[in-house]
């Protein structure tokens, strides 16, 4: 087996791009707004229901982290991954904002566990003295995501509609699914 030079900065850039795909699928239905809120008939009033269901269940971190940590990184950034990219697919399927809200709790519970997968992928991979580093590289996902949610979502509203807007940025996260599967393992157990 080869070694692979920089295993570990391989690694966190895996769980980079995997907080790339969080942050894109949280900020789809905040880009789509305008479109969705018209559609659906949703006022600012019920918009703001939708914004507190998604915030109150992504204050589940520690629980997120706590599954983590029962579980394995490996397994349960997975599962998180997969349940976040489903639900956001099933954004689509809303036909009014009860419907929505309950949607938009789903994938709080589920993309909260991105910050704690990733100081956990920090502390199995880095030593004390490159952890800052390593958690300023994984955190850029955040931004990126973010950045890159408008152009994506814009283009995919336009080219077909709000609901394939939620199908086109939840598969990005199944696909990143299969390289995590592929690619990531403990440091113990990494080949």
């Amino acid at each position: 087996m080869t070694k692979l030079k920089g295993l570990r900065w391989w690694m966190i850039s895996l769980i980079m791009l995997g907080s790339v795909i969080n942050y894109l699928t949280r900020s789809t239905l905040s880009v789509a707004a305008p479109t969705v809120l018209k559609e659906l008939n949703i006022g600012e009033k019920e918009y703001s229901w939708l914004v507190a269901a998604f915030q109150g269940a992504i204050m589940a971190q520690p629980i997120a982290g706590l599954v983590l940590d029962a579980i394995g990184l490996r397994t349960g950034f997975a599962i998180f991954a997969i349940a976040w990219s489903i639900i956001n697919m099933m954004h689509g399927l809303a036909n009014g904002w009860p419907m929505l809200a309950g949607l938009r709790a789903m994938p709080g519970f589920a993309e909260g566990s991105a910050n704690p997968a990733g100081m956990k992928a920090t502390a199995e991979w880095f030593p004390a003295k490159e952890r800052g580093i390593a958690g300023g590289i994984f955190n850029i996902g955040a931004s990126a995501g973010s950045m890159l949610a408008p152009p994506l979502v814009a283009w995919a509203i336009l080219s077909y509609n709000w609901r394939a807007a939620f199908v086109i940025t939840g598969s990005l996260g199944l696909i990143w699914v299969v390289f995590w599967l592929l690619f990531y393992q403990s440091p113990e157990k990494h080949k």
